[in-house]
C-alpha cells in the first residue's frame, strides 16, 4: 500500500473511498482476474464460462446477493492453491490488459479532480486486496482497502481472512480508516453503484451514486445525493431509472 501525502500541520485529511466493480471500472474486476489466470494457464476454460455470463449480467442489472455470494466462492476457488507470487502477476496482467482499458473515464476526472486538491483517494472494495493495490498504484493513489486472502506457506488457501468487504463492513472500514488518520467524515467522500453501499454513503458528507443499481438511485434521488451517469453506462440508465421510479411510488 503507497503511503498516502500528510496533511498540513493540524489540517485534517480528505478522503474520498472509491469503489472499484461498476463504479470505477466498468463490470467485476474478479472476474477479468479469472479470464488473465485462465490465459496464464493457471486454472481451466470451464471455470470461466459461468463468469463470463455473470459479468454480463452484472453490467446490466448491478449487484445482487447471490451474485455476491457467487463473487466470493469463485474467488476462493479461483486462488485456492495458487503461489502468492504467480498471482500477483496475473493481477498486474489482468489490470493492465483487461481492467485500466475499462475504467469510466468520468471517474478518473473525478479522481484528479480529489489529487489535485490535496485529498486522498483511496479505493474501498470487495475485490483481494492484491489486485486492489495493484489498482491503487498504477492509479497514484493513497492506497487500497480490499478483502484479505488467507496465505499459508506462500499459498493461498482459499478462504478469507475476516469477511468479505462489503456493505455495512465496508462503513466500518471506512471509520476505522479515517479515525486512524484523524479524518472528519463530514468532510469526506464516497463513490459507489450498490445499494448495499448506502452505509458508507451516509457516513460521509459527500455521498455520490455512480452508474446506481434502481435501489441506490431512488434512494439518492430521495436524498437529493449527485449522480453520475458514466457515457458508456447510458443504455441502462433509462430502465433502471423506470424501476427506481415505480420503487419510489409504492414506498410513497
Amino acid at each position: 500500500m503507497t503511503p498516502p501525502k500528510k496533511s498540513p500541520a493540524g489540517v485534517s485529511p480528505v478522503m474520498a473511498f472509491v469503489d472499484v466493480d461498476n463504479t470505477l471500472v466498468k463490470g467485476a474486476t474478479i472476474y477479468m482476474f479469472g479470464v488473465e489466470a485462465w490465459k496464464s494457464g493457471y486454472i481451466k476454460w470451464h471455470h470461466v464460462i459461468p463468469a463470463l455470463f455473470q459479468q454480463r449480467y452484472f453490467i446490466r442489472k448491478g449487484e445482487t446477493t447471490h451474485r455476491l455470494k457467487s463473487t466470493r466462492e469463485r474467488a476462493q476457488s479461483l486462488v485456492a492453491g495458487h503461489q502468492v507470487k504467480d498471482f500477483d502477476e496475473v493481477a498486474e496482467s489482468a489490470w493492465r490488459r483487461s481492467i485500466a482499458p475499462k475504467i469510466f473515464p468520468e471517474m478518473m476526472e473525478r479522481i484528479n479532480w480529489h489529487k489535485d486538491q490535496g485529498h486522498q483517494v483511496w479505493l474501498l472494495t470487495a475485490s483481494p486486496q492484491s489486485l486492489s493495490s495493484v489498482m491503487a498504484r498504477d492509479l497514484g493513489l493513497a492506497g487500497a482497502i480490499g478483502t484479505a486472502l488467507e496465505v499459508k506457506d506462500g499459498a493461498y488457501t482459499g478462504e478469507i481472512e475476516g469477511e468479505l468487504l462489503h456493505g455495512p463492513l465496508k462503513e466500518a472500514a471506512a471509520r476505522d480508516h479515517a479515525r486512524a488518520h484523524d479524518a472528519d467524515l463530514a468532510t469526506c467522500y464516497a463513490y459507489s453503484d450498490s445499494a448495499a453501499d448506502i452505509p458508507l454513503l451516509e457516513a460521509v458528507g459527500h455521498p455520490v451514486a455512480v452508474n446506481p443499481d434502481h435501489s441506490l438511485l431512488a434512494h439518492a434521488t430521495r436524498n437529493s445525493w449527485p449522480v453520475v451517469w458514466p457515457e458508456s453506462t447510458n443504455r441502462h440508465q433509462s430502465h433502471r431509472s423506470k424501476k427506481a421510479e415505480k420503487n419510489a411510488g409504492h414506498t410513497g
